[in-house]
């Protein structure tokens, strides 16, 4: 595997339990990937092995080939990371609490104050808001702030864990169009989530972990390519519609219960609408078609059911 991220056998172990058991996975340049798993999966711990704020019993991670372990200021010095939720200065401005932390890392007065306002401009906030006190913001927009922080000093890789967590649908929708946004213009981002149906719009690649193990990664367009398919139809269904559906091309699975089929498929739209047609051809009145959340169905395939 190669990337700007690569992960290689990374493990962690907790008073005897492993946390991390031999993760592998790799974040392509300009990429867009999605670190999933249940609750309790290694997700956080793998992003702090990422960041080395914790340590790996074994494996390593390199940063644009860099090992983070070994020269870790190196390695992180085009990196961004939200890992957690981070304290923030409540009783100061956001403007006055990104301008100190620009002159804290090394920048003149005068570029730390560029600074804050292009990083508060990316994510909303160059107006009035960002004179009030930190203390007072709502938790999307301290949120907001929290990234902007990770982006001072345009860095070319963000990492972040669960950054919309906590956050209602509005905040999430604004907050994912940011990153979004930021992901068009370059940058390469791996963020952990338990939103699925926000990241399967958002990401094009995804890792999906379980019990500290990589059970599934690649492209989503691959990972989610598989789906089910629930049609119902007008009277009981016959097993020759059964068996005549079970031979289309692309179809895995067939399954029935009164009126309605579960299809499993291998394809998209077009495949769909083959299947409504071969029906409707033969004669059988099809009156609804739902399709199941595909990220959704993958993830509770690859992770036992798990609650997230």
């Amino acid at each position: 595997m190669n990337g700007t991220l690569l992960v290689e056998d990374l493990v962690k172990t907790f008073r005897g339990t492993r946390a991390v058991d031999s993760i592998s996975f790799a974040v392509s340049r300009g990429s867009f990937t999605a670190l999933l798993g249940p609750n309790g999966s290694g997700k956080s711990t793998t992003l702090k092995l990422c960041t080395n704020m914790l340590q790996p019993d074994s494996g390593r991670v390199l940063l644009n080939g860099i090992d983070v372990a070994e020269d870790t200021v190196e390695a992180l010095s085009d990196v961004g990371c939200v890992i957690e939720s981070p304290e923030i200065y409540p009783d100061v401005t956001a403007r006055r609490y990104l301008d100190y932390l620009g002159k804290i890392s090394g920048m003149t007065a005068e570029d730390a104050k560029s600074e804050t306002e292009r990083v508060l401009g990316i994510v909303g906030m160059s107006d009035s808001r960002s004179d009030r006190r930190i203390g007072s913001y709502s938790k999307g927009m301290k949120q907001r702030i929290v990234l902007a922080q990770s982006l001072l000093g345009d860095p070319e890789v963000l990492i972040l864990d669960e950054p919309t967590s906590g956050l209602d649908p509005k905040g999430s929708a604004e907050f994912n169009s940011i990153l979004k946004k930021l992901n068009r213009e370059g940058k390469t981002i791996l963020m952990s989530s338990h939103m699925l149906h926000e990241v399967e719009g958002l990401c094009d690649s995804a890792v999906i972990i379980d019990c500290g193990r990589t059970v599934r990664r690649g492209a989503m367009e691959e990972i989610i390519r598989r789906s089910t398919v629930m049609i119902s139809v007008i009277g009981q269904i016959e097993k020759e519609t059964i068996s005549m559906v079970s031979r289309i091309p692309g179809v895995i699975e067939v399954g029935s219960s009164g009126n309605e089929m579960s299809i499993r498929i291998d394809g998209g739209p077009e495949l769909q609408a083959e299947l409504v047609k071969t029906l409707t051809d033969s004669g059988i009145r099809v009156y609804s078609v739902c399709k199941k959340d595909p990220l959704e169905e993958v993830f509770m395939d690859v992770t036992g059911g798990n609650s997230r």
